[in-house]
């Protein structure tokens, strides 16, 4: 897979809620996301964004220490670290989390990780839940199917190019 770029003009869909959403406040959204977890058995859970990483219980996490392009401090652990441009879906970064889910491991970002949702949806299992957040708004889970992938295929041939 080469390095994928995101236009401007396509951003505002990735704003959308594409799956499960969870809206309130962040105590609201944890115990709405623990009492759903519970019920269910999930094979591996990946979280994308610091706040989601740091919040909620998963087996991997893929963060890049910001939330809303501020500063976030925390000291989760990281095995593994890869750059990835804000706008992009670096070529690099698909191995990164394929052997990320392998090794169940954590995943730092440098740059910005939010479209690492969409190949960690692509390299996900069936029974693997994706986890991100909603900024001001909340949380959104994608429970991962082969209705699923297909969408996200679709959309990454729709909207990013090879080249800027």
């Amino acid at each position: 897979m080469n390095t994928l770029f995101l236009p401007e003009k396509s951003r505002p869909k990735l704003q959308e809620a594409w799956g499960i959403p969870f809206y309130g406040s962040a105590s609201e959204v944890e115990s709405q996301y623990n009492k759903f977890i519970k019920e269910k058995k999930y094979r591996l859970i990946i979280t994308v964004g610091d706040y989601c990483s740091f919040h909620l219980r998963s087996d991997i996490k893929i963060f890049d220490r910001k939330v809303q392009r501020k500063n976030f401090e925390h000291k989760m652990l990281c095995a593994e670290s890869i750059t990835n441009k804000p706008g992009t879906i670096q070529k690099e970064s698909w191995n990164a989390i394929k052997k990320a889910f392998g090794k169940r491991t954590n995943l730092c970002v440098d740059g910005e990780e939010d479209l690492l949702v969409i190949p960690a949806v692509l390299q996900a299992k069936d029974n693997d839940l994706i986890v991100y957040g909603l900024p001001n708004q909340g949380i959104c889970l994608l429970e991962v199917t082969p209705a699923l992938k297909k969408q996200f295929r679709t959309f990454l041939k729709k909207n990013f190019s090879a080249e800027r």
